[in-house]
């Protein structure tokens, strides 16, 4: 009789453990043969009514090359509403939103005739999307002012020495968080000064400012740009960059750089550098909302790639200088969630460094502490030297998941581990999504049925083959504790979900994800 007390106690913690994540409603589209196939989403919105617009870049052809885009409207219960399939000619689509009941795309034509870059404004009913009519043009660009790398198959990749190119040469679009500003971003052609050009309109298109700057005696090979972000209530500008130098990362055992942050608006521009402490900071992220403007990334103590902990800056608006900063060491916590209790508590001790860590997701809650995830990403090439074939295998492993409240200090961070590996066929699955609901870091990935059990009471959520895919939950709490879920399990779903493309609402109650396998199509609402 104890031991029957004893085993019904050891499961109802084994399902205590697994089953305190906060209710998730799930609500599933009908399944239906997808129209296209080789598919890639690129941008996605929010209909302001529950429901949301995406639009899938579509290939064709032997080498599969770009033809297109698959533009489709679903309502709040995931009914088709209207879909549009926009065909490219020398255009793309730089980015899409609602505003009105309408649906709004940025065009990007290239004018042969006239050498330049046209950008264009398209727009339709939501209720039958219609993109045939003439569009609007917003402005050109000479194509002889902006810099361009030699173009080659579906991207655009730099031959020889053609100098370093910031960003997409067609130009990058950026919307404030509302929506209510659009920013254009070019790096302009000049061989003695870091030159770029942003230009900012309200959402009805009418030009706010256009501001040309440059750094002044700096050549574009020792300017790294690093991002943008608009602000929401004004239209300025925030621009991010890292400033060398010389070539030469390290100058007598120290970083040979300084981070450089721009404030754009009508009345010109103004510049803040950020002293690094000595520290290496290999790159760092912008979050911006209407009273916050936030630096964070990793530092390290040897060279930009071995990451020891945390940096961030806080920023007044006002009066454009820094009002917090901080470096932290990844915690105690952190090193034991990854390493396991013994080798995690020497580890961090040592100060032990990763690497490979890329941005996911941030957020800045309405008191002004930063949520933010990161993920052990990287690419192993493979050539073979015979045959001159090349292949790659992508990682996508451990996350990285933090707080940091207003005053700069690290309140928790903690590491999910996780192991997926493809050769490049089960890319649209892997990685995750991340958003923040109530103080609540809410993760979602793709795993194995099983989770695997490790040391210390650990657990580790691996890959499968692409039609055994489960989707789960992760729920880390304003304590920093966590609980996992399965959401999905891939028996009952038909299809396997597209993690990292998911379209978060406005207002961060429900995510939407679309899902395939073979031919089939489904799109599924997860309401937090």
């Amino acid at each position: 009789m104890k031991f029957k007390l004893f085993l019904l106690v050891m499961l109802c913690l084994n399902i205590t453990l697994q089953a305190q994540i906060s209710p998730i409603q799930v609500t599933k589209s009908k399944i239906e043969k997808d129209k296209k196939k080789d598919t890639e989403l690129m941008f996605t919105a929010d209909d302001g009514k529950g429901g949301f617009i995406s639009a899938r870049l579509y290939r064709a052809g032997l080498i599969k090359m770009p033809k297109g885009y698959y533009i489709e409207h679903y309502d709040a219960s995931l009914n088709l509403v209207s879909e549009y399939e926009y065909k490219i000619d020398d255009s793309s689509i730089k980015s899409l939103f609602v505003k009105d009941g309408q649906l709004n795309l940025i065009e990007y034509k290239l004018n042969r005739e006239a050498n330049t870059n046209d950008y264009n404004l398209l727009t339709s009913s939501l209720s039958k999307l219609d993109f045939s009519g003439e569009g609007k043009k917003i402005f050109s660009v000479s194509r002889d002012d902006v810099k361009k790398p030699f173009f080659f198959s579906v991207g655009f990749i730099p031959i020889g020495n053609l100098g370093q190119v910031d960003h997409d040469p067609t130009g990058e679009v950026y919307l404030s968080k509302n929506r209510n500003y659009i920013a254009f971003n070019f790096d302009i052609k000049d061989d003695k000064e870091e030159t770029h050009l942003v230009k900012v309109y309200d959402n009805d298109f009418n030009l706010v400012f256009e501001n040309q700057f440059k750094q002044e005696g700096v050549r574009d090979n020792l300017f790294h740009y690093n991002s943008i972000t608009i602000d929401d209530s004004n239209g300025d500008a925030y621009f991010l960059g890292k400033l060398y130098e010389s070539k030469r990362m390290k100058k007598k055992g120290k970083s040979n750089y300084v981070y450089k942050l721009y404030q754009l608006n009508a009345s010109g521009s103004k510049e803040l550098s950020f002293d690094t402490a000595e520290n290496f900071v290999g790159s760092m992220e912008l979050i911006n909302d209407d009273n916050n403007l936030v630096c964070v990334g990793f530092y390290s103590e040897k060279n930009d790639f071995r990451y020891k902990g945390t940096v961030y800056y806080n920023i007044d608006k006002e009066n454009f200088s820094i009002k917090a900063s901080s470096f932290n060491p990844f915690t105690e916590q952190f090193m034991i969630d990854k390493y396991g209790e013994k080798r995690g508590k020497r580890k961090a001790g040592k100060g032990k460094e990763l690497s490979n860590l890329t941005y996911r997701g941030t957020h800045i809650d309405n008191q002004g502490n930063v949520f933010f995830t990161a993920e052990e990403y990287y690419i192993v090439t493979h050539t073979n030297y015979k045959t001159g074939a090349t292949s790659y295998t992508y990682y996508y492993n451990d996350i990285f998941a933090c707080k940091i409240n207003t005053k700069g200090k690290m309140e928790w961070a903690r590491n999910i581990n996780k192991r997926q590996v493809t050769k490049g066929n089960a890319i649209d699955y892997f990685s995750y999504l991340s958003t923040v609901k109530d103080d609540r870091i809410i993760i979602l990935l793709n795993g194995s049925d099983k989770v695997k059990k490790m040391r210390d009471d650990r657990i580790r959520f691996d890959d499968k083959r692409i039609k055994k895919l489960s989707l789960y939950a992760i729920e880390i709490l304003p304590t920093g504790e966590f609980n996992y879920e399965q959401v999905i399990n891939n028996d009952e779903s038909k299809v396997t979900y597209k993690v990292a493309e998911g379209v978060i609402s406005d207002n961060y109650d429900a995510v939407i994800l679309e899902g395939n396998k073979g031919k089939k199509k489904r799109v599924v609402k997860l309401t937090l």
